[in-house]
């Protein structure tokens, strides 16, 4: 459907990005784009607000579309078109703008949240994203439904994005609770191959060997593991994403999690073994640096094992023959 292009229409209503058609992908870049120069300007204006899970979801939700090429909106409304009105833009821009003031006029009394691990901080961590709702405002509900039909996939992983990409400040709130649970795995993965090792249980438990006491401390969350399998992860299906199986795309990306949580037990554990063993000195000095060596080969072991599975079975040709 072509957009309105009566002449008696006021100038505030004139589409400024008219498609010919329903083909989704330019349109809907034009909205994506613009969210993602707000948001960044929005950061940039009231540094406050600078958070990078809004940006990272909008630029994963870019490439997807984009990645996803041509597609074709389906509808059963004759009057619907893919435009957004200059009036549409001006209330984005503005409600950017409101945003922005409100915020930099607050400054002072946000300035107390923004990083301790409180109920407060929790809940101006969750205003930063409301930087993403005047994005709503560029179409009508009834658009934005068939928008989100049309892209469900691309949607759910930007989703995905938006609320599980690098949750170091999630495991430094639950770190108390996450510390002794690792604390305890560790320990009875070790406790077999280590004779004596004891357990003293702080906020940072330390396993006590007769060579060498370790202590885990938030850093040893496997926070760097998780962020490193959040970026080969999401390159991997930004470079595949029309070939992939997206329910079991979602399925692997959380056992990815916990794989790696896993894998940071074990590398704790390994730490543990080998340095009451007689590599005390060696685990000292080459503990951090061989921990990104770690994580690196169970992604790949992780890869291996599931990248065929999520991966869409093609039909043989001569089935697609027949079915022709």
């Amino acid at each position: 459907m072509s957009p309105n292009t009566n002449p008696e229409a006021s100038e505030s209503s004139r589409t400024i990005l008219p498609l010919a058609g329903q083909k989704a992908p330019r349109f809907l870049l034009f909205v994506l784009a613009l969210t993602l120069v707000a948001i960044a300007s929005d950061q940039f204006f009231a540094p406050i607000l600078h958070t990078t899970s809004p940006l990272w979801a909008t630029a994963v939700c870019i490439l997807l579309v984009w990645r996803r090429g041509e597609t074709v909106v389906s509808t059963k409304d004759a009057s619907f078109s893919l435009a957004v009105s200059k009036a549409r833009v001006g209330a984005f821009i503005a409600a950017h703008i409101l945003f922005v003031l409100g915020v930099r006029s607050l400054t002072e009394a946000l300035q107390p949240l923004a990083g301790p691990i409180t109920l407060g901080g929790t809940l101006f961590a969750a205003l930063k994203l409301f930087v993403l709702a005047p994005t709503l405002l560029l179409l009508p509900v009834g658009q934005w439904k068939e928008m989100l039909q049309s892209y469900a996939p691309e949607s759910t992983a930007s989703l995905v994005v938006l609320l599980t990409f690098f949750p170091r400040r999630v495991l430094e709130a639950l770190w108390p609770w996450y510390g002794q649970v690792l604390g305890q795995l560790v320990f009875l993965l070790s406790r077999f191959l280590v004779p004596g090792l004891g357990y003293i249980k702080n906020l940072s438990p330390t396993l006590a060997g007769p060579d060498l006491e370790v202590t885990i401390v938030p850093g040893c969350s496997g926070i760097n593991g998780i962020e490193l399998f959040d970026y080969l992860f999401g390159l991997v299906v930004i470079c595949d994403w029309n070939r992939l199986q997206k329910k079991h795309t979602l399925f692997a990306y959380f056992a990815g999690l916990f794989a790696m949580f896993l894998g940071n037990a074990l590398r704790i554990t390994f730490f543990v073994v080998l340095g009451n063993h007689g590599l005390a000195e060696s685990i000292a000095h080459f503990h951090i640096s061989a921990g990104w060596i770690f994580f690196s080969i169970v992604f790949l072991a992780y890869l291996a094992l599931t990248y065929g599975w999520m991966l869409e079975k093609r039909k043989p040709p001569s089935e697609v023959l027949a079915a022709n």
